[in-house]
């Protein structure tokens, strides 16, 4: 009697449990829950404690509200990678996901991080770049300014051709505004 309620202790035991660990659950992430991160980061996994399915995603969310572009997604052996579209810049940010575990059941949540990186060479030399272009155009937009100034000096005609031809476009349009009140005037009377 003891063997079979062994027996039968360990059959229900083997039946329930595996049920039990079937469902998928999020193990660990990178970056992880609060982690502040000091270096440019452009990729972001969540791994799982069993496999998921197509149609898991994520999104990462910017302190203001704002969602950063994902350039892909990826599902991997349980874990589930996406690569920014660019570096995140200095900020806390929302990890929103939705995955489905191998068995059809939805999962959700979110975990946040903080990225403080140092800016790079680039970024300055970036900087660099943008403020000497604003020069540069600064100071061509003056040369240019300075030409016309010199050539309208020079061309004075073109200035007398200008009012020229709007004196003329002025009494073509008197003239025809004289005529249509004429005409007008010749039918009211004749009623």
């Amino acid at each position: 009697m003891m063997k079979q309620l062994l027996f039968a202790l360990a059959a229900i035991f083997l039946l329930f449990v595996p049920g039990v660990y079937a469902h998928t659950h999020l193990e660990s992430t990178n970056p992880a829950e609060g982690e502040t991160v000091t270096e440019n980061i452009q990729t972001i996994d969540l791994a799982y404690g069993g496999k998921i399915e197509e149609g898991s995603t994520f999104k990462v969310i910017a302190s203001d509200g704002k969602e950063m572009a994902i350039h892909s997604i990826s599902i991997n052996e349980g874990v589930l990678s996406g690569i920014m579209l660019d570096p995140l810049p200095n900020d806390t940010y929302t990890v929103e996901w939705d995955s489905i575990s191998e068995d059809g059941h939805p999962l959700t949540g979110s975990f946040t991080f903080k990225v403080n990186a140092p800016k790079t060479n680039k970024e300055e030399d970036s900087a660099a770049d943008t403020t000497e272009k604003i020069e540069n155009d600064v100071n061509s937009l003056v040369d240019t300014l300075k030409d016309e100034t010199n050539s309208d000096e020079d061309d004075e005609g073109s200035f007398w051709t200008l009012i020229i031809v709007t004196a003329l476009i002025v009494l073509v349009l008197t003239v025809i505004t004289m005529y249509s009140y004429k005409r007008w005037l010749v039918k009211k009377t004749k009623k």
